[in-house]
């Protein structure tokens, strides 16, 4: 009768452990799903269909590469001049969608200006002549309004770019350097560590679930002891308290706040980036 117990309580935890390791990989899962691409089509450039082709293309490219593919289409109505800080500072302030690698396309529809963005391990891809083929690529199709088409050979030359491997006797002129935020060198440096502090709360509660488990069989084990009848674990049992004194040293804590209001002066921390602005 007690084994049956026992068996039915260890059955029951390994349900619930594989329950909460089935919930970490359906997260795992969504979060790669997600960083392979964006599109934010504010100007209204693509119908359902044309939008759904396009994720589809730019997911592709960004498993391959391992890289986020953007594209993001606004009314905007900014000047060349101010393309490369406006949309560098759109990309500081939505951390929560753009990734760390990130090669981004945007097309004002409202000025007639566009710009390409590249972040992190992107950037060493994307020389000054890369740029200057780029947009002579996506010239055609940009002058005769197909910005299905010219999205869609932004996405393929990525790719070429990404397989010809970085260039040896690149220049980066138009290289502009920024402050790099805590998470984005955590996830450059360490992205196991990244990955821990992301969702070290969900780890956190498997573990407990798991010590509550195991905390409750042997308890369990303990209270019948092998018998029919129930274990008197008070009077079977002692215990010898020792003296000890813990001394408190110190304690510090370091809290970070990033500001994802549109109208941030770049608080945050300033993104890298190498970008090739204007009519083209």
């Amino acid at each position: 009768m007690i084994k049956t117990r026992m068996s039915v309580k260890i059955s029951a935890a390994a349900i619930a452990v594989l329950l909460l390791l089935s919930s970490v990989a359906t997260a795992f899962a969504a979060s790669d799903f997600n960083s392979c691409y964006l599109i934010s089509d504010d100007a209204g450039l693509f119908d359902s269909s044309s939008f759904s082709g396009l994720t589809e293309k730019l997911e592709s490219v960004g498993r391959h590469t391992s890289w986020q593919i953007a594209v993001v289409t606004t009314n905007d109505n900014v000047s060349s001049s101010k393309m490369d800080s406006h949309y560098n500072k759109l990309y500081d302030n939505n951390r929560n969608y753009f990734e760390s690698d990130c090669v981004m396309f945007v097309i004002d529809n409202a000025s007639g200006n566009r710009i390409i963005l590249t972040h992190g391990e992107t950037e060493s891809y994307f020389s000054d002549q890369r740029m200057n083929e780029m947009k002579s690529a996506l010239k055609p199709y940009l002058q005769s309004g197909d910005m299905l088409n010219a999205c869609y050979t932004f996405a393929d030359k990525t790719q070429e770019f990404y397989d010809a491997g970085i260039p040896s006797n690149g220049s980066y002129d138009n290289h502009v350097e920024g402050t790099e935020t805590a998470d984005q060198k955590l996830k450059r440096e360490n992205k196991f560590l990244y990955v821990l502090t992301k969702w070290g709360w969900l780890m956190g509660l498997i573990a407990l679930a798991a010590g509550g488990i195991f905390a409750g069989v042997n308890v369990g084990r303990y209270k019948f002891n092998g018998k029919s009848g129930t274990y008197n674990l008070k009077e079977n049992s002692s215990m010898k308290l020792l003296d000890s004194q813990d001394q408190f040293l110190h304690k510090s804590t370091t809290s970070t706040v990033i500001s994802s209001g549109s109208s941030s002066s770049g608080s945050s921390g300033g993104s890298s980036s190498h970008g090739s602005s204007g009519s083209f």
